[in-house]
């Protein structure tokens, strides 16, 4: 068995065992987004997509870790981060086939599977569960985005630290992504994260 074969029928078994956390899709529509998607690669500091280009593609990441971002002044200011299992894309540019406002980052060295625009269309008219699917997937995405709104908004800076810490996500984003990274996702410069993060970590 070629380790090409090895690494498809892998990937295809990480694919299938990631859907089934959004929605319980059929063995025909994993065959068939299998094989309508490309198989990419992306170094870490590579942008999946870049500002003010066309978004043509969504990606599913299989292998690897993202982040959603803009450039103002040469500050990166991080939105969200994108992990294994989670389909990264801009929803203003992919769903609006509008130009992006942002971009998407590799924070780390990262495999995705590419579906563009055309075979996209294709599987939401071909398939009930493919709908259903990405129905959840734009669920999740919308919850999640107004808890995140939430926090930020109803928190002070050690408000927002003590928060992502007891839910665990700050110890899982820094084996991830450098300090500075976690700093912006929270809203705050990467001095206040540095501080309110050593004032904790001796009260434990």
């Amino acid at each position: 068995m070629s380790e090409v074969k090895v690494l498809y029928d892998t990937i295809y078994n990480d694919m299938c065992a990631y859907l089934k956390n959004y929605y319980s899709v059929s063995d025909e529509l994993s065959d068939a987004l299998f094989e309508r998607c490309t198989l990419q690669h992306f170094t870490k500091g590579n942008l999946l997509v870049s500002e003010d280009m066309e978004c043509n593609n969504l990606y599913f990441i299989v292998r690897g870790f993202c982040s959603c971002c803009y450039v103002k002044d040469g500050k990166e200011y991080v939105l969200r981060f994108m992990k294994e299992g989670d389909f990264c894309l801009l929803f203003h540019g992919f769903l609006g086939k509008r130009r992006a406002l942002l971009n998407i980052k590799a924070m780390r060295d990262t495999t995705v599977l590419c579906l563009n625009r055309e075979n996209f269309e294709y599987l939401s008219k071909t398939y009930t569960d493919f709908v259903m699917l990405f129905y959840h997937v734009m669920m999740d995405f919308v919850v999640e985005s107004e808890e995140r709104y939430f926090h930020i908004r109803s928190n002070n800076a050690e408000g927002r630290v003590v928060h992502y810490k007891e839910t665990h996500d700050i110890q899982y984003l820094l084996q991830r992504v450098p300090q500075y990274s976690v700093a912006s996702y929270l809203n705050m410069t990467p001095e206040t994260f540095a501080k309110i993060w050593g004032q904790l970590n001796k009260k434990t």
